[in-house]
C-alpha cells in the first residue's frame, strides 16, 4: 500500500512539474543586455502589447509548447512591452518596431542577429533558435574588418538596419562591388526595407529607379505593384491604381500574376 501511494505521489508530482514549467521572462531591457554580457547568451526578445490579440494568441500556442520554454530558456528571454516601459520608445525607434509582435535575436552588443514580425509557430520558432547560433557566429565572421561587403549589406538587409543597408549599398556601388544584374535585386530589398520602416517617400523613389533604369529584371514587375499600392493607399488613387495594374496583368511573368490579380479584386471589392 505505501509503494502505491508513493508511486501514485511521485506520478501526479512529475505531472504537477510539467504543467508548471514556463519561461523564464526578463521584462528589463538592460538587465537582459546585463545578463548577455554575464552569461554570454543571445537574447531572445519578444515585443508585445496589451492589445494585440496575435500576441495573446502566441502566448497560448507558441510559448506554451514544451519544446519552446526547453529551448528558450537556453536564452536570454525578454518580454518588452514598449508601452509601458519607461525606456520604450527609444527602444521601439532604435529597433524601428512598427508592428506587433516583433521578435528580436540580439547578441550582447546589441546587434540584430534577425528580426522576425508577426504569428511565428513553435516549429517555426525552434528552427529559427537552433540556428541562430551559427547565424551569429558568421555575423561575428562577416564584421571583424571594415571593408565593404556584399555579405554585410545582407546581413544588415536581413537584420532590418536600414541606414546601414543604405550606406552599405552606396559604398559597394562605388567601388563597383555589386555585379549590374545584381543591383535591381539590392535596390528591390532596400525598397522593401524602407517600406517595412515607414520611409515611404524614400522606399517609392527607389522603386521609380527599378522602373525607369531596370525595366528588363523582373524587380520591375514589384517596383510597379508597390507604385500601384502606393497610389491606392497613400494618395487615395483606387481607380488609378487598379487600372494601372490590370495594363501589366498580361505582361507579368505566370508566377507573379496571382499576386496582381489579387491586388485587383481585392481593392475593387472593398473600395467601390
Amino acid at each position: 500500500m505505501n509503494q502505491l501511494y508513493i508511486i501514485i505521489f511521485s506520478f501526479i508530482f512529475f505531472i504537477s512539474c510539467s504543467n508548471n514549467e514556463k519561461i523564464n521572462w526578463e521584462n528589463d531591457f538592460d538587465k537582459a543586455i546585463e545578463r548577455s554580457k554575464l552569461e554570454n547568451k543571445i537574447i531572445i526578445m519578444e515585443l508585445y502589447t496589451d492589445w494585440c490579440g496575435i500576441c495573446k494568441e502566441m502566448d497560448k500556442t507558441t510559448f506554451a509548447d514544451k519544446n519552446v520554454i526547453d529551448k528558450i530558456n537556453n536564452f536570454v528571454a525578454l518580454k518588452f512591452n514598449p508601452e509601458k516601459a519607461f525606456n520604450g520608445k527609444d527602444i521601439q525607434k532604435k529597433y524601428n518596431i512598427l508592428g506587433y509582435p516583433t521578435m528580436l535575436f540580439i547578441n550582447s552588443d546589441g546587434f540584430v542577429v534577425k528580426k522576425l514580425v508577426g504569428y511565428i509557430d513553435n516549429n517555426e520558432l525552434i528552427n529559427e533558435m537552433s540556428s541562430i547560433a551559427e547565424r551569429e557566429k558568421r555575423i561575428k565572421e562577416i564584421f571583424k574588418d571594415d571593408n565593404a561587403s556584399i555579405e554585410k549589406l545582407n546581413i544588415y538587409l536581413e537584420s532590418g538596419y536600414d541606414n546601414e543597408s543604405l550606406n552599405m549599398y552606396n559604398e559597394l556601388i562605388k567601388e563597383n562591388k555589386i555585379s549590374e544584374d545584381n543591383i535591381p535585386k539590392y535596390i528591390s530589398s532596400i525598397a522593401l526595407l524602407l517600406l517595412d520602416n515607414n520611409r515611404i517617400d524614400e522606399g517609392m523613389k527607389y522603386f521609380e529607379d527599378i522602373i525607369n533604369k531596370y525595366s528588363n529584371y523582373n524587380e520591375v514587375y514589384i517596383a510597379h505593384y508597390y507604385k500601384a499600392l502606393d497610389m491606392v493607399i497613400n494618395n487615395g488613387q483606387t481607380n488609378e491604381g487598379i487600372k494601372y495594374i490590370e495594363s501589366l496583368t498580361n505582361k507579368i511573368p505566370e508566377e507573379m500574376k496571382s499576386e496582381y490579380l489579387d491586388f485587383i479584386n481585392y481593392f475593387k471589392s472593398n473600395y467601390d
